[in-house]
């Protein structure tokens, strides 16, 4: 293709894209909600039974709702009525409706309506959202939650009269204090543009490589990129964005994360009296009003009021810090730091965020720089909103997630890149890695299996080999078996094992979560017990723990769009599959054991959750979130290594092109070896196009980030 060819294609992809992107609609839904209602303690209204109809009144903030979400209970049981949700503006008048069954809301949690399209309601007139069922009954039907406490309008039942929906809206038969447990989505424009300005770089971008695609594919084949590099210029400066805009204890169980960081800065690891200073729970509790609300906002200003507490650690308040001790030693560092200078709990907290980055970030370079292939795939998972949040926060989550890395880097370092035979000192590495990971979370101690990646020769001697993965094998079962850090890994879930129900004008004194019951229902129907998780993990859950892998931020209230989520997982799957090079190769039988690997770890993490965290009789398991399996990810996408549409995709590419096509059959091998392993030019293209992505995604995840906790 000549340049002018290139040129005029070039310049009518940009015209077109233009065209297109300007006259689609993009809703704004599902970015961050303007308002929140939910609440800790909650009160549950009435079923929604045949022949009333429940009215939520609020004021609008902003002239478009684009959508709303609505906390629902199932009561213990499975509810199949039909229901129908309904927008009304001031004017009475429906402006979006929806029906639903009660079988696909959610238990206890927000069930999102987003719209196809922002509808128009006027910013600062009256908005209703009206609930009812055709079908209900006493017996069959989902019931709403109430905030008892906070009220953002009227809240009423009516009686629905000879099927006038509306006319009976008007008409409140009994009013409520408190509000519907709700999330809005408003905007200022029918369209979400920011969303737009992401499309026209991307289409700008595309329309440029092909305008300049020589000019593009000669300087590509002369430069070599190096991946580790790219992630420290990227994260080191994002992580650090996290960090300080991120406000206060704002990660799930920063709090606790906290405490126990500064108790390890005390240097009482082993102390059975948990105290912590005063100021530092009363830090925790100045910004929990936070947690969940989209509508409360913070501000600089506010966040720096706190720079003048005093630490005080003489005065001291009972704490339930996690029991882990490994995964808080970088928190504990920044904080020994801090306490030198005499700082404020804020400015310990950031200390501790900084050193846990930091750590976390200089682990996870070495393992990109390590590993033999997958270069780019840890890359990705690397630069993952969800990823660089977690390395700014407090959470043990950053070191566990860099461990699992480096230890799955190291073990395919030592199986395909390393020439020489392994000694004690490997061993002694490869065991201090699974070691540090037990120490982390237990479920990740079976990285170690990737131990028979290794191949036999690289340890000398045959017997020394079978000697070694005895030993292996042995100790992984004794771990699991016996080992009291798997059983503290289950004692110290983060849900608690009581607490009050719902207020619901009756008693209940029975434990809400009740650990042996569960064990017991396992044992008792292990196939239905697997059968359970499966549909948990794939089908109830599965959409939530794809948003919570990517990029679910703050305290699991700040999201992004879908479309984003879905093109970075889509890019991740194209780069498992695209990506290949010649120094590894995954067979059947390695795939088996990445494959068992994955189903251990899956039922683990469902299974804690299931007895520590899921209510006895519920049909699928609460608390799972996509953070868990951060760890085991690359396991995942090399599920997809192939060694075959690689080579075809950079002859495609390749500048050597027509000389490959025209070449005899002796030569074309050296030219692919060549092309494939010197030029590379779909691999070069695809690493620009995965820098460039991933900086916009990020870039994108600090802004809702902004707009989610400040008002700007």
């Amino acid at each position: 293709m000549s340049q002018n060819t290139r040129t005029i294609a070039g310049v009518l992809f940009f015209i077109l894209a233009v065209v297109v992107i300007t006259l689609i609609r993009i809703n704004q839904a599902s970015t961050t909600p303007t308002r929140s209602t939910q609440s800790r303690t909650a009160g549950i209204l009435g079923g929604l039974i045949k022949g009333l109809i429940v009215t939520q009144e609020f004021t609008a903030t902003k002239d478009y709702i684009s959508g709303v979400e609505v906390i629902f209970t199932h009561n213990g049981r499975n509810n199949t009525n039909e229901n129908t949700i309904l927008l009304l503006n001031a004017d009475y008048q429906t402006v979006w409706k929806r029906t639903f069954s009660s079988a696909d809301v959610k238990e206890g949690d927000m069930t999102p309506f987003l719209f196809d399209k922002s509808v128009f309601v006027g910013k600062g007139k009256h908005v209703y959202i009206s609930v009812f069922s055709n079908d209900g009954t006493a017996d069959n039907t989902a019931s709403l939650l109430v905030n008892k406490t906070d009220s953002i309008g009227a809240l009423y039942v009516s009686k629905v009269i000879d099927n006038d929906l509306i006319g009976s809206v008007k008409t409140r038969t009994q009013v409520f204090s408190g509000s519907l447990m709700i999330r809005t989505y408003e905007t200022d424009n029918s369209q979400f543009w920011l969303m737009k300005v992401f499309l026209y770089l991307l289409g700008t971008i595309i329309a440029c490589l092909i305008i300049w695609y020589s000019q593009i594919k000669a300087a590509l084949a002369r430069i070599s990129i190096r991946p580790e590099w790219i992630f420290l210029a990227i994260a080191v400066p994002v992580s650090m964005i996290f960090t300080f805009i991120t406000p206060p204890l704002q990660v799930p169980d920063e709090g606790s994360h906290f405490q126990r960081s500064f108790e390890i800065s005390e240097f009482r690891i082993f102390s059975q009296e948990k105290t912590g200073p005063v100021s530092i729970l009363m830090l925790d509790s100045a910004f929990q009003d936070l947690h969940f609300s989209a509508g409360e906002k913070t501000s600089m200003a506010e966040i720096k009021k706190h720079l003048g507490t005093r630490l005080e650690p003489a005065k001291r308040a009972t704490i339930t810090p996690p029991a882990y001790t490994l995964p808080y030693l970088p928190q504990a560092l920044g904080i020994m730091l801090g306490k030198l200078f005499n700082s404020s709990p804020l400015v310990l907290m950031y200390l501790g965020r900084i050193f846990n980055l930091l750590i976390s970030i200089i682990i996870m370079f070495f393992a990109i720089r390590i590993i033999p292939e997958f270069k780019w795939l840890f890359l990705l998972l690397a630069l993952m909103p969800k990823t660089l949040f977690l390395f700014g926060s407090l959470s043990y989550d950053s070191l566990t997630v860099s461990l699992s890395f480096i230890t799955i880097a190291v073990f395919f370092y030592y199986a395909w890149a390393c020439e020489r035979d392994l000694g004690i000192k490997d061993l002694a590495i490869i065991a201090l890695l699974v070691l540090l990971l037990l120490l982390c979370k237990p479920p990740y101690f079976i990285l170690g299996l990737l131990f028979f990646f290794i191949p036999p020769r690289k340890f000398g001697k045959l017997y020394r080999y079978i000697m070694i993965s005895v030993g292996a094998v042995v100790l992984l079962l004794a771990v699991f078996k016996a080992g009291p850090v798997a059983v503290n890994y289950l004692s110290s879930s983060k849900a608690p094992t009581q607490f009050a129900l719902p207020d619901t004008g009756a008693t209940a004194t029975a434990q809400l979560f009740r650990p042996d019951e569960q064990i017991r229902t396992i044992t008792n129907d292990f196939p239905g017990y697997i059968a359970l998780i499966v549909k948990s993990g794939f089908v109830k859950n599965g959409l939530y723990i794809l948003d919570s892998f990517v990029g679910l931020l703050g305290w699991i209230d700040v999201e992004l769009p879908s479309m984003l989520t879905y093109s970075y997982l889509f890019l991740l799957l194209f780069a498992a599959f695209t990506l290949h090079g010649t120094r590894v190769s995954l067979g059947w039988t390695k795939k088996g054991l990445l494959l068992f690997l994955l189903a251990v770890a899956y039922f683990i993490i469902h299974t804690a959750m299931f007895v520590y965290a899921t209510r006895p009789g519920r049909d699928q398991v609460f608390g799972v979130q996509g953070r868990y399996f951060i760890p085991m990810a690359p396991l995942i996408f090399m599920l997809f290594y192939n060694g075959y549409i690689n080579p075809k995709l950079n002859i495609l590419f390749s500048i050597r092109r027509k000389e490959f096509n025209n070449a005899k059959a002796r030569g074309k091998p050296v030219i692919l070896q060549e092309i494939v392993e010197n030029e590379q030019l779909f691999n070069k293209a695809l690493y620009l196009f995965i820098t460039l992505f991933c900086i916009l995604t990020l870039v994108y995840s600090v802004y809702i980030t902004l707009i989610r906790y400040y008002n700007i």
